[in-house]
Order: C-alpha cells, then structure tokens, then sequence
C-alpha cells in the first residue's frame, strides 16, 4: 500500500481532509495537523507518484504556508520521511534504505495514523541507543524482534514492525460530515475593507478547497459580521447567477458589497457558510477551452445582479402580441451557442463565426417598442410604405374587440424620410398607424 502523508505543520479541522479526496477516496486525517491518503490505485490519474505529489502540494499551501509531503509504503514512514525528507519518494519495498542518515530524533514521528501513547518512552529509548552507541535509525533497524520484545515489551515489539514495514494501517474511504462554514475572531477590531478581505482568503481558501474535494459547487455564500461596540450585525449573502466554484468571483462581489458598508463600529467575529450543491458535468470536446464566453457572461451577471441591474437576455415567447414575445432571462440561450460556417474554396478554408443563428432570417425587428407609438398624420405622410398589403396580420376574438386595446393590426414596413427601415402597423378598429420597431 502506498501511502501520502502530508504535514501541514500548523493544527487544522479534521475537515481539511476532505480537500484531498481529489487524489484518492481513502482519506484520513490525523490530529493535530497529518493527512493521509492510499495512493496506489489513484496515482496513474496524475501522471504517476510524482504528480500526484505535486498536485498534493498545490492543495496544502491552502492550508498551510510551508507543508511538507512524502510517499512511503507505510504511514509510519510516510510521516518520518515528510518531517525529515520533504518531497522524498521511497521506492517500492525500500523503506529501510530511506531511514539512511536520519537521526533517532526521527523515531518520534514513526506514527503514521496511530500516534505513540506516550513520548516519554521514546525518548528513554532513544537515551538507550545513545549509551549503546546507536545513533541513526538504520542501527536501530538492525535490531532482532526478540531483543526489542525483552527489553520493551509490546512497545518494542510495535517498533520492529514499524521499523519493517509489518504494522498494518488501512487507510478507510473518507465519509464527508462536516458542513461548509467558517468562523473568525479578531483580537483587535477591524474596520477596513482590505484588512477583512485579507482575514477572509483563509477562509476561502479552505472552503474552496474542500468544494473541490466534495466535488460540489457553491450556490450561495452567506456571510455574518458581529460589530464591537453593539449587539448590530451585518447579513451578506453572495448568490452568482448560476453555482460555481470560481473563488475570485465570489471575493470580488464580496468585496464590492463590503465596499457599500459604513464599517463605523469595527467587527469583531464572522460566520461564513456555503450552500453547496451537486457538480453539474459537462462533456468538454478536446480543444475546447475551459473558459468560455458563457463563463465570462455569467460572471458579469452575477455582478450586475449585486447591483440591483438587470440583464440577460430576450428569450422568445408564445404570444399573440410581438411586444409580449419576449421576456429576460439570465440563463445562456441556446441560439446563442457557437456554430461556426466553414466554407472551402479549393485548398483553402474560411471561418465565419454565427453567434446567432435566428437573428438573420428574423421577419421583426432587432429593436422592438415597448410600447407601441403613436404617430400624427403629418409624420405617417411621411412615411414611405414598401407594399400596400400588410406584411403580417394580427386579430382578436370578436368578443375581445376594445379601442384601447390595438389587438388588431396590420404591420408594414415603411421607410422614414431618413432612409431608416420601419416596422409599423395600423390599428384596424380607429386606423390610427403605430411605430413598434426599427430594423438595425
């Protein structure tokens, strides 16, 4: 069994661990600051052992400012090697050669996933060696089991193994619980935005990490900050447009609500929760880049939204009334999906980029009135009609027949005295000719 050990030196939760279930599901966290993660079925994934540490790597400095990682065969040695031989891979089978040059000091951190109940014994047996001369683990390693068993007992006998790779530790599939939050205290209140930003990349960063771990996305993040001076708190929440894991977006709208606060009474604690929600999968062709325009749109909705703004984009409608047959939406469309038209004249080719493939052959305008306007005759003088038969036609029920409500029409296309194409229709009940839209 090969076996990652990181350390990340400084004490962490117990749900850091699952940050690391991107490398391996076998996944165990050790107090106060140890992972450990069963790599051998995984590793191809990443290119072999040293991508996979490599990649490990990456995922710490999230956690800590100067981790340490190795691979053993064993936890045990795993842990020795990440304290005393950071990045060091041991070959296959060849633990004891890797125990080469190191002091006993290193005996304390053959632990792996089981710590010594206590330091003490190790240290006197660590006092033993020195007076018999013995000064690095691999004398130590020399050592039969029956004179170990003599003079220590079970403990020795849980050395020798550790020493040669005999103390089975399984690493058991890592079963996520805990939930998505964090939590800060300052010592001295803060009252400046970039000073609360900075404390917050902690927090971030661990979050995030974790989402990529779990596989999830972040639907919403809600932040709560208790003031110094009173009971007052402020409630943010973050929601983009559509669930991300995109970390930058979510500080930069925080970021910009935080900016509209008058932090007059300093904050003293904060909460960060995140709602997360399942990964969506999506079949990425080989060349097609990650980052794509609909990443880029989402993102600048998800700013407008935290403004107040609202864009997006006219989906069409099954209405009777052209001013009715659109509404807003926030979601890509489909007609906006990229075909490109590839043309070939001999032995060259052409691209022609369609970004939309309804708006050429569209018979309405790309401008479309609200609401329609009344024209007076002077300007419907005008006016140039293309045809004197109406190019669409649209009627009501008799019943629903009202003055005030132009449900019957008659659309033409007209040219002003500018030149400019028109879309205008005259209401058949009063002949009253309305404007309601312009051809770009």
């Amino acid at each position: 069994m090969r076996t990652l050990c990181i350390n990340l030196k400084t004490p962490q939760e117990s749900s850091c661990a699952e940050a690391f279930l991107h490398l391996s599901p076998r996944v165990q966290y050790r107090y106060p600051h140890y992972v450990f993660v069963e790599m051998e079925s995984t590793a191809y994934l990443f290119g072999g052992e040293e991508g996979l540490l490599t990649k490990a790597l990456e995922i710490a400095v999230k956690f800590s400012n100067d981790p340490s990682v190795a691979i053993s065969d064993t936890p045990a040695a795993a842990q020795v090697f990440a304290r005393w031989r950071p990045l060091f891979i041991c070959p296959v089978g060849k633990e004891h050669e890797g125990f080469r040059g190191l002091g006993l000091d290193a005996l304390k951190d053959l632990e792996g996933l089981h710590p010594w109940p206590q330091k003490r014994p190790v240290e006197h047996m660590i006092s033993f060696f020195h007076t018999l001369g013995v000064h690095g683990l691999e004398g130590v390693h020399g050592f039969r089991l029956n004179s170990l068993r003599e003079r220590w007992g079970d403990f020795g006998v849980l050395l020798w193994n550790r020493l040669h790779s005999q103390d089975a530790q399984v690493i058991s599939p890592l079963i996520p619980r805990d939930p998505l939050v964090g939590y800060g205290y300052f010592d001295d209140p803060i009252g400046a935005v970039s000073l609360l930003m900075a404390r917050f990349k902690t927090n971030f960063n661990v979050l995030f990490a974790r989402l990529e771990g779990l596989s999830r996305y972040a639907a919403k993040l809600e932040l709560t900050l208790h003031c110094e001076y009173s009971d007052r708190r402020y409630n943010i929440v973050i929601e983009p447009i559509t669930p991300t894991r995109d970390q930058a977006l979510f500080e930069d709208l925080l970021e910009k609500k935080l900016a509209q606060l008058k932090l007059e009474n300093p904050i003293r604690e904060y909460e960060i929760s995140v709602l997360d929600v399942a990964e969506k999968i999506q079949q990425l062709d080989f060349f097609e880049p990650r980052d794509n325009s609909e990443d880029r749109w989402r993102r600048l909705i998800s700013f407008a939204r935290q403004s107040n703004c609202e864009m997006g984009f006219l989906q069409q409608e099954a209405s009777h009334f052209p001013e009715q047959s659109f509404r807003l939406v926030t979601d890509w469309p489909e007609d906006f999906k990229p075909q490109d038209l590839v043309e070939r004249n001999e032995q060259a080719l052409q691209v022609k980029s369609v970004y939309a493939k309804g708006l050429a052959s569209s018979p309405r305008p790309s401008l479309l009135l609200e609401k329609p306007q009344a024209l007076n005759a002077s300007e419907v003088q005008s006016l140039k009609f293309v045809s004197s038969l109406p190019s669409e036609r649209i009627e009501s029920s008799w019943w629903q027949v009202s003055v005030q409500d132009l449900k019957n029409r008659d659309y033409y296309f007209a040219l002003s005295h500018q030149g400019q194409l028109l879309w205008v229709f005259r209401d058949r009940i009063n002949s009253q000719v309305y404007l309601h839209g312009y051809f770009d």
